[in-house]
């Protein structure tokens, strides 16, 4: 079955990124490929993830096309310069059959603004010929691969957030990759659902995590700040009152105590996606703009300096939990 363009659902968007050595914000084109999640269909996916419903349901909303048209097609919305693309499959990138994977990445040699490609898999299906298959057609274009190590706590990797996913395993990926000069992405899942687990033990574990994926060797990290999608556990515990998202004061934190490591770029990722979350992380009325704007001038630049405005607000007494 082919892939599909939706009328229901927007399948490109621009992400405002900053470049980590200028500090100067570039565009970056996010496209949706309907592909799906194997890992999902075999045993419902990991506990934080509602996108193969949505994956699902795409892939049955209108005629098809192939991955080659989608990326034409959303690239002629955006008139603006494309720095980067990056897929977003609701899965791995590698479960796209190889002819037409292979097409789609050689149609990006026709973008020669487009300096660099991203893209996300689960590292069981990272092999040195599936690399070195992309390399081949991505001609002078750097290659970023991002997967999900969420948690360097193997429980809580595989038995909070059903990874399914051993150390070994990911060791293996990045040493392929990093054997061929790939730039390595991991997400970190920052608080876990955990029932009642606290901010402090959030930071304490994504800390963990994010020291061990640049001992490792990941090049950046990006930290996703849970939110809550329904079809989820974490949405389970939430509506039961055992989970509540992050605050804002304790996003600041740990970007600052992560970036004072100095072992490589890290990331925010945004606290909203498709399918919409249903809540997310937060402080008070009084100051919760002033954070977003933080926040979103961090992502566009990744200056470091900007998380080091001092918000005043006396929420900060009482909600950090």
């Amino acid at each position: 079955m082919k892939p599909v363009i939706t009328d229901k659902y927007e399948m490109s968007y621009i992400r405002k990124m900053g470049n980590p050595k200028t500090h100067k914000t570039e565009n970056e084109l996010i496209i949706i490929l309907p592909v799906g999640c194997y890992w999902a269909k075999k045993t419902d996916g990991c506990s934080y993830c509602g996108y193969q419903t949505l994956v699902d349901e795409m892939r049955t909303t209108t005629a098809p096309y192939t991955y080659v048209e989608i990326l034409q097609t959303e690239i002629k919305k955006n008139a603006e310069n494309i720095d980067r693309i990056s897929f977003f499959v609701g899965g791995s990138f590698f479960e796209i059959p190889y002819k037409e994977r292979c097409e789609l990445i050689s149609e990006l040699n026709n973008y020669q603004n487009i300096k660099e490609v991203c893209i996300e898999t689960r590292p069981e299906l990272v092999t040195k010929e599936s690399i070195k298959d992309i390399l081949d057609c991505l001609g002078n274009k750097k290659l970023q691969i991002a997967f999900g190590v969420e948690s360097s706590n193997e429980y809580i990797r595989n038995q909070i957030h059903k990874k399914g996913l051993d150390e070994n395993t990911y060791i293996k990926a990045m040493n392929i990759l990093l054997d061929l000069n790939v730039h390595v992405l991991i997400y970190v899942f920052v608080k876990p659902p955990i029932p009642y687990i606290t901010d402090d033990e959030a930071i304490d574990d994504a800390m963990k995590t994010i020291k061990d994926s640049f001992d490792k060797g990941a090049y950046a990290v990006e930290l996703e700040c849970g939110y809550i999608v329904e079809n989820s556990d974490m949405y389970n515990l939430y509506k039961n009152g055992r989970y509540k998202p992050l605050s804002f004061w304790s996003i600041q934190k740990l970007l600052k105590n992560a970036i004072a490591l100095n072992r490589g770029i890290v990331r925010l990722a945004y606290f909203s996606d498709t399918p919409k979350p249903i809540a997310g992380p937060s402080n008070c009325e009084k100051c919760n703009d002033k954070f977003i704007k933080m926040f979103d001038e961090y992502r566009e630049t990744l200056d470091p300096k900007v998380l080091f405005e001092e918000i005043q607000c006396e929420c900060k007494k009482y909600i950090i939990r």
